[in-house]
């Protein structure tokens, strides 16, 4: 039989703030430990996991926020988006085939190769507004990127 996994008295709230037992955690070397030890378990829930124990944490929606969008041109023409997240120093590339809007039209993308959820900031959102282009039938939006398209998907739920 599992035992049940303990809360560790970490919450994240809807904005990607850490707290641990109410006080906000702000230094950016323990918040790059603790995203490196995240993981996403199939029910939904997060934990904190190392070779001997995991916690459970209270997030409000994930963990990840999306605080930066850059666009990024090659010299043969390539476009790539380059997105910041939130309480890390590194920037990645936006899958662009993973956006989808949910509850209130708030809009999401994968991070970390795809393992988790990542809701763009009211900020990050207006900055890869400049590329979304709606559709000819009107019905849904897209990312172009290169000449290819990348349809928004328009989930409604998370």
């Amino acid at each position: 039989m599992i035992a049940a996994l303990e809360h560790c008295g970490i919450r994240i709230d809807e904005n990607g703030d850490w707290f641990y037992n109410g006080s906000r955690i702000f230094r950016p070397d323990i918040l790059e430990t603790l995203y490196e030890k995240l993981e996403l378990l199939p029910t939904g829930e997060y934990v904190l996991s190392d070779s001997k124990e995991r916690c459970l944490l209270e997030v409000a929606d994930t963990p990840f926020v999306v605080s930066r969008v850059d666009l990024e041109r090659d010299n043969s023409g390539g476009e790539r988006i380059m997105i910041g997240l939130k309480n890390l120093s590194r920037s990645e590339i936006l899958d662009p085939g993973t956006l989808k809007t949910g509850k209130g039209n708030v809009l999401y993308c994968t991070t970390a190769g795809g393992r988790f959820p990542a809701r763009f900031s009211r900020p990050a959102y207006y900055q890869l507004a400049d590329f979304i282009r709606e559709d000819e039938s009107g019905q849904g939006f897209f990312i172009e990127l290169g000449g290819k398209r990348h349809p928004i998907q328009m989930d409604g739920t998370r």
